[in-house]
């Protein structure tokens, strides 16, 4: 086995391993954590009919009695699918009109084994909100500003309810498109019609009943380390956040496969030593490649690291972005301790010099031997 057929094996080897390590990882977070737009859901079966909530929930996960009681208080109730139509109005009169918000099972054709979406019809409360802190901001008098704000209300309820669902899902979560709501709701969407009411842990489940868990974390090391579920739509610490999404993503697009050509060119020109050097240029292309595979799966990336170091807390990042950041600092150390170095460019020595003399000795010593 060549020396180059040996490093390019262990570039190989290093990325495949942080790939699938970031792969499996973000799956795991996923399909375990939590969050209220995000919820995972249970699904009673018939084992465990007939047994209260709050025993189901403590067999299923291992909780103890304090930890069943804290994630019952954010437990919701699945409700059956509505019949909708793409057509259909959220907001205007017809079957969808009482719902507070819906939870949507959009992936693999509305399987109810993955986490839904939880999309609120709150569009009506955030313009109130804002229009509330324009009115105390302002110098206008408050009768004015009151009939000012009847009438931007006014326009909104008229807005609002001219949307169908085919307008307002692919606006409120940007991996659907007109065509996924047409297959998608008439069998996907949820609605939540209660009015805040809390499910009771010494309620009876029945078979078939599938309830969410809104909050689901991980305590590794108590309030310094936890798994929780977040997403990320832009590049690491928030980069590019206020970039419209579609640049965002084109922009994402160019970068990833501008680092690919690169890295990939880089590394084969290297010669066949310094093995951190290939190891770290795995790990940072590993990393740019599990982000890109969530950006293409999901639109947003999956983060689930959570350090909260007491002075500070640290972004919630993902093993993705652990990847990245030991190759670059694997490469500076690389470069700033290691006089040999493949990535620190040797200065030829003149003509004359003990060095081109000794190099033109090797030479001929090379010349002879061949």
């Amino acid at each position: 086995m060549t020396p180059k057929t040996k490093k390019l094996l262990l570039f190989a080897a290093v990325f495949l391993a942080w790939l699938v390590a970031d792969v499996v990882s973000k799956n795991w977070a996923d399909a375990t954590l939590a969050t209220r737009t995000h919820p995972q859901p249970v699904h009673v079966t018939a084992e465990e009919a007939g047994k209260p909530l709050r025993d189901v929930l403590s067999a299923r996960f291992g909780w103890t009695a304090q930890e069943t009681a804290e994630h019952l208080m954010g437990v919701d109730r699945l409700e059956p699918a509505g019949t909708y139509a793409a057509t259909d109005k959220p907001y205007g009169p017809g079957p969808a009109a009482t719902a507070r918000g819906f939870y949507l099972f959009w992936r693999d054709d509305g399987n109810v084994d993955y986490a839904p979406r939880r999309i609120d019809k709150n569009e009506r409360s955030l313009v109130t909100s804002w229009l509330t802190m324009v009115v105390d901001k302002a110098d206008t008098p408050k009768e004015e500003l009151d009939q000012q704000r009847i009438a931007l209300q006014q326009k909104v309820n008229e807005l609002v309810s001219s949307w169908t669902f085919a307008d307002w899902l692919p606006d409120r979560f940007r991996k659907l498109d007109a065509d996924d709501v047409t297959a998608l709701a008439p069998r996907a969407l949820h609605p939540i019609t209660g009015a805040g009411e809390r499910v009771s842990g010494d309620e009876i489940v029945k078979e078939g009943e599938t309830f969410l868990l809104t909050e689901k974390h991980v305590d590794v090391m108590g309030d310094w380390w936890k798994f929780v579920y977040a997403e990320n739509p832009n590049a690491a610490f928030g980069f590019m956040k206020g970039v419209p999404e579609g640049t965002r993503h084109l922009l994402f697009l160019v970068l990833n496969l501008l680092a690919f050509v690169v890295i990939a060119t880089i590394v084969w020109r290297l010669p066949p030593t310094g093995w951190l050097v290939y190891t770290a240029f795995a790990g940072i292309l590993s990393g740019a490649a599990g982000n890109f595979i969530d950006r293409l799966r999901f639109g947003y990336v999956i983060d689930f690291i959570d350090w909260d170091l007491g002075f500070t807390h640290w972004p919630t990042f993902n093993v993705a972005d652990i990847a990245i950041s030991v190759g670059v600092v694997a490469l500076v150390l690389d470069i700033t301790f290691n006089k040999n170095s493949p990535l620190v460019s040797k200065k030829k020595p003149k003509k004359g010099e003990k060095g081109a003399e000794d190099g033109a000795d090797a030479g001929a010593t090379e010349t002879a031997a061949a």
